[in-house]
């Protein structure tokens, strides 16, 4: 049986988010470990007997059988005590999506990291002090913008508890409101709260990503970073991952995809060097490991001239640029001053991740010469059966347009405990079994530095979302 346990989570009639209370529970699991003795030795003393050769050849052969026996017996005890039982998954009461899940095999961990029953704490900041005074709700016609990350992907998280219910999970999952001053880090992390923990995912801000690493580590548990790229300077790390890929990682896909794409083609990089961001961006491209890959390179802290262009555009024919410009006003006005300058000239543009919230690129005619190309981890299909299953439990139980934070909830407690049961505690080597996840094929892999030393874990998987006249593809 699973079941979602809000520690911070005030009670709200305000039918704008909450329609469902949460309640609060405790539970106390004990989990006993049979533990068996072998036989005791039995020792045979002969007293005044005189034993014949063929007697005592025959006692010896009985001796060695039972050694033999008792060995055998013994080996049957530790392999008893390292394997765990399975339950049968409980009948499903209503119903829930058939998400893909992976052949159940023998734990392959130490007893020590395989339980009956496991514990996951799900740190966000969702500002319910701010929001929730007692009973009454603080805010009049909407929820404000900083909160809304965290409680769609709360809303996730508990639509992913219920699936899990109906499969026969035995998780606990405790939510934590990091915003809060009563379960900020330092409070959790402090006052041992998370010290029954068996996994911690982390919908948390890049300032405390390295104080929840650094813990995780000490107590040798995963940690799993869901929205923030920055690995705020861990290392040496095996317990933390992050699923949301580095700008790093975004930008070496991107050399890769055009060494694939147009190799030997001399490829304009336009860049800025105004912000730590953009600078980064800059030396990730030009430090790419690559060799089919030639860059011709134009300055754009203010917005080039044409003369400034034509230093890098070929008129007339087809241009391939890469634009590392984080900035999204600057970049679309960028994007509108090529398309009016070069109005025959076709544009193949690479740019940022940041890129995807550009509204412009949504707009039919808006870029009638360019291709936009936007590297993006993940690509939420709502049409799917569990994509279908997600959004119906939503409106539901739930007020307000679905977004992408519900569905990553949903994702990341789904895959991570299918990962808990199977594997146990420490399942980072099985990262490679991707198939229980509902929407991402995950990529997940070690990264390391330039001497060879593993940093942490990191997903690498990119998908090409590509605009073009204001038509949205995937490539």
């Amino acid at each position: 049986m699973l079941t979602l346990l809000a520690t911070s989570i005030a009670d709200s009639a305000d039918a704008q988010f909450w329609k469902k209370k949460s309640k609060r529970h405790t539970h106390k699991h004990k989990h006993d470990q049979d533990k068996e003795q072998g036989d005791e030795a039995k020792t045979m003393s002969v007293k005044g007997e005189t034993i014949s050769k063929k007697e005592q050849k025959k006692k010896e052969k009985q001796d060695r059988k039972k050694k033999k026996k008792e060995k055998k017996t013994q080996k049957k005890q530790e392999k008893k005590a390292k394997t765990v039982a399975k339950k049968k998954p409980a009948k499903k009461d209503e119903p829930a999506p058939k998400v893909a899940v992976a052949a159940e095999a023998a734990p392959k961990k130490p007893a020590a990291h395989a339980k009956k029953r496991f514990r996951v704490d799900v740190l966000a900041p969702l500002y319910l002090d701010e929001l929730v005074k007692g009973n009454n709700v603080t805010y009049k016609e909407k929820i404000p913008e900083k909160a809304l990350p965290g409680l769609a992907f709360y809303a996730g998280i508990s639509i992913a508890a219920d699936s899990l219910k109906k499969e026969g999970f035995n998780i606990d999952i405790y939510i934590h409101d990091v915003a809060s001053i009563s379960e900020s880090v330092e409070k959790l992390t402090g006052t041992g709260k998370l010290d029954s923990t068996d996994l911690i995912v982390g919908a948390v801000l890049p300032k405390d990503i390295s104080m929840i690493a650094d813990y995780a580590k000490k107590r040798s548990v995963n940690f799993i970073s869901t929205m923030s790229a920055s690995d705020a300077g861990v290392r040496d790390n095996p317990y933390f991952t992050m699923m949301q890929p580095s700008l790093k990682t975004h930008c070496e896909w991107i050399v890769d995809d055009i060494e694939k794409k147009f190799p030997g083609q001399k490829v304009a990089l336009l860049y800025q060097t105004r912000s730590e961001g953009d600078n980064n961006a800059y030396d990730y491209i030009t430090d790419a490991p690559t060799d089919k890959v030639h860059f011709k390179f134009l300055a754009c802290n203010t917005l080039p001239r044409k003369a400034n262009f034509d230093l890098v555009v070929i008129p007339d024919r087809p241009n391939v640029m890469i634009v590392s410009i984080l900035d999204i006003g600057f970049a679309d006005s960028l994007l509108h001053k090529l398309a009016r300058t070069y109005p025959t000239t076709h544009f193949e543009i690479y740019g940022m991740p940041s890129w995807l919230s550009i509204p412009d690129l949504r707009k039919e005619g808006a870029f009638p010469n360019i291709t936009v190309n936007i590297t993006t981890p993940f690509i939420i299909d709502p049409a799917t059966t569990v994509g279908q299953y997600v959004k119906r439990m939503y409106k539901e139980n739930y007020s307000g347009k679905i977004s992408e934070s519900v569905y990553r909830g949903y994702e990341t407690m789904f895959w991570y405990a299918n990962l808990l049961k199977k594997y146990g505690t420490h399942f980072s080597e099985k990262y490679s079994e991707n198939i229980p996840a509902p929407f991402t094929q995950f990529d997940i892999k070690p990264v390391h530095d330039k001497d060879g030393h593993e940093l942490y874990y990191e997903n690498k998987h990119i998908f090409l979302s590509t605009y073009e006249g204001g038509v949205y593809k995937i490539k």
